[in-house]
């Protein structure tokens, strides 16, 4: 959830102001905040599912998911077509830029996905 809010609402590190999606798209408003896309969201999204007695299958769940993926996908290709128009988008490094120890340290960040997926995969197909 939190990361729903950056995405949408921005955030503001180390006094620099990261613009979300929602704040990029039309202006500073109270409902574009932080607090506000959180709470939308979570009305939104957990309050329907919590209305149910006793979830017998997770086809709400995964129809919720489905949903959201095509959602994520569009708003993607969405913001990838616009940076190809715009002339944004620069050449690929085929290779990482490692200029001192902290870049290659840096490197190691992808670690834990990395081996989480590594696990996740084992594990599904075994």
């Amino acid at each position: 959830m939190i990361i729903i809010g950056d995405v949408l609402a921005g955030k503001t590190e180390d006094g620099t102001h990261h613009f979300g999606v929602l704040e990029g798209w039309f202006g500073h408003h109270w409902w574009n905040g932080r607090a506000a896309i959180l709470l939308i969201t979570t009305l939104g999204v957990f309050a329907p599912l919590a209305c149910f007695k006793r979830i017998d299958s997770l086809k709400f769940t995964s129809a919720l998911s489905v949903a959201l993926a095509v959602v994520f996908l569009i708003i993607t290709a969405g913001i990838s077509i616009m940076m190809l128009i715009s002339g944004g988008v620069a050449m690929p490094r085929l290779l990482p830029d490692v200029t001192d120890l902290t870049s290659f340290w840096n490197l190691f960040t992808v670690v834990p996905v990395l081996v989480t997926a590594f696990i996740c995969h084992y594990n599904i197909h075994s």
